[in-house]
């Protein structure tokens, strides 16, 4: 049958997929493999019963096997224990996107972040013209920073409420670690950190990548309780460097428990795969985690509305979830000699 041969194929690359996938913590390369693991179901779904018309049956129970894995990892993902939200708590509305440094849709993110309303805004690979270009956004929040001056060493937060401590990134190469924003709320820290993650590409990014992810779960190991960590990780739920930050972190998955949200590359579905992520402590609860619409950004934006301890956070103010009903300043810090001024 003229099927024959291209069943074949993609029976036998399915085969290799799943391998690369088991072998995942052998090789950087492997690695890479793990994140797709719907793509590989509906491959697994056309290719199965074709293999098994064409009288290719080993290779067909072979896929079978390969499908059962990729849908265990897929059920543990969508089934496992969600992060649920906390009776009591107060809410906080934080906004995460990678805008892209080639992108130039400015406007579209100043209406996102507007209709939105956020306490928190982070950005990452921001240069001088967005700087300059979301100047009209950065004036509405009490305090906002912009790092970084290469192409994808940008990383900008913006908040309704100025922090009590600001530690900018450090700078690791080209992509630029995290940066961590310290509320101090009625005696106790809050830790809200953005991070943008190297890419995982080639040998020397997938050994950097993991060195940061090695670095940041022993910084927010220790860090204040409670704690909030988004970013862009370069790294999906399916990795098991995924599985190794979460517990070396102690921190829990926002995706976990919920349906697929893929956030990266917007323009070619076939790929989607989710590296766009939120890890919370206890004390942090989750009321809402979604992904918005395209921005001209290669990634989705990610949507949060959390929940943290009403012992923590005073009442909600009409302006932004962190305040206690009074009116503050707008001002930008710039940066500094380190990327800090107060």
């Amino acid at each position: 049958m003229r099927l024959t041969p291209l069943a074949t194929a993609a029976g036998l690359a399915l085969t290799a997929a799943t391998a690369a996938t088991l072998a995942a913590r052998v090789s950087w390369f492997f690695d890479l493999f793990s994140h797709f693991r719907w793509q590989y179901v509906l491959l697994a779904g056309v290719t199965i019963p074709l293999l098994w018309k064409c009288g290719r049956r080993t290779l067909a129970l072979v896929s079978v096997a390969a499908l059962c894995v990729h849908l265990y990892a897929l059920s543990v993902q969508r089934f496992g224990p969600a992060v649920g939200s906390l009776s009591g708590g107060r809410p906080l509305r934080v906004v995460s996107l990678n805008v892209r440094y080639s992108n130039h849709d400015y406007a579209a993110v100043i209406g996102l972040v507007e209709r939105e309303s956020p306490d928190i805004v982070c950005l990452y690979e921001t240069t001088p013209a967005w700087q300059e270009n979301l100047a009209p956004l950065t004036r509405q929040f009490a305090f906002a920073l912009y790092t970084g001056n290469g192409p994808r060493s940008g990383l900008a937060c913006m908040s309704r409420r100025k922090p009590a401590r600001v530690v900018p990134p450090a700078g690791d190469g080209i992509a630029v670690p995290w940066m961590r924003l310290d509320y101090e709320l009625d005696g106790a820290t809050v830790a809200v950190f953005a991070a943008h993650l190297y890419m995982p590409v080639t040998p020397a990014g997938a050994a950097r990548r993991n060195r940061q992810l090695e670095e940041f779960a022993e910084e927010l190991r220790v860090a204040a309780r409670p704690t909030i960590a988004v970013g862009d990780f370069n790294l999906s739920p399916y990795s098991p460097h995924d599985r190794d930050f979460s517990a070396a972190s102690g921190l829990r998955d926002c995706s976990r428990g919920r349906p697929l949200a893929p956030t990266w590359p917007t323009r070619l579905a076939p790929l989607w795969i989710q590296i766009d992520r939120c890890f919370l402590s206890a004390g942090v609860g989750l009321a809402r985690y979604g992904v918005g619409g395209a921005l001209g950004s290669d990634h989705y934006p990610l949507l949060m509305d959390f929940m943290v301890g009403a012992r923590v956070w005073r009442p909600a103010g009409r302006g932004s979830n962190f305040g206690d009903g009074r009116r503050v300043n707008t001002a930008t810090s710039r940066p500094g000699p380190r990327g800090l001024t107060t």
